[in-house]
Order: C-alpha cells, then sequence, then structure tokens
C-alpha cells in the first residue's frame, strides 16, 4: 500500500463514493448519466475541482482504500468503476 495521509478531503470522498454505491469515470463529461456519481457532480457536492476529485480517486486507489474496475454499462458504454475497498470500509467505519 503506498503511504498517503488520509486526510478529510479523502474521508469524505470515501463517504460519499459509498453513499451512492461508486464513482464512474466514462471517458468524456458528454456521455455520463444523470444518476451516476462522476468528477463533475462529485467535485461539486465536495467543492473541489473535478481535476482534484480525479486526482483523490486516484490517491484512494494507489492507497487501497478503493477498488477500480472496468465495465460495462446498460447502454454498452465501458467506463471504470471506484468503490470503497474492504479497507476504505474499516476507515469510514462502514
Amino acid at each position: 500500500m503506498v503511504q498517503f495521509k488520509i486526510t478529510d478531503d479523502l474521508i469524505a470522498m470515501l463517504k460519499l463514493i459509498h453513499e451512492y454505491g461508486s464513482s464512474i469515470c466514462v471517458g468524456a463529461c458528454e456521455l455520463r448519466k444523470p444518476n451516476e456519481l462522476h468528477c463533475n457532480n462529485g467535485s461539486q457536492l465536495l467543492r473541489i475541482s473535478s481535476q482534484g476529485f480525479k486526482n483523490r480517486l486516484q490517491r484512494l486507489v494507489m492507497m487501497e482504500l478503493l477498488d477500480w474496475r472496468r465495465v460495462t454499462r446498460h447502454d454498452g458504454k465501458v467506463m471504470g468503476q471506484y468503490t470503497v475497498s474492504e479497507e476504505g470500509l474499516k476507515v469510514i467505519g462502514g
């Protein structure tokens, strides 16, 4: 596991992703769907930049607090899906 400090913003992201069930990345913002958590709406909810949201996603994956996998949405779009890992659940008490 890569060592980073678990800061309040990272904990807030873990809680938000856990609440939504996952965060997704479709690679192009115009392809996102309304009820999916993605970098634009996640960043607005947490009051950070979209790039900051993406950077934190990657940091949480490197810390093994988020799992990432490639999935196919019902419309056939292949996308990345981030979910809270078992270690992440321990951090947020879930």
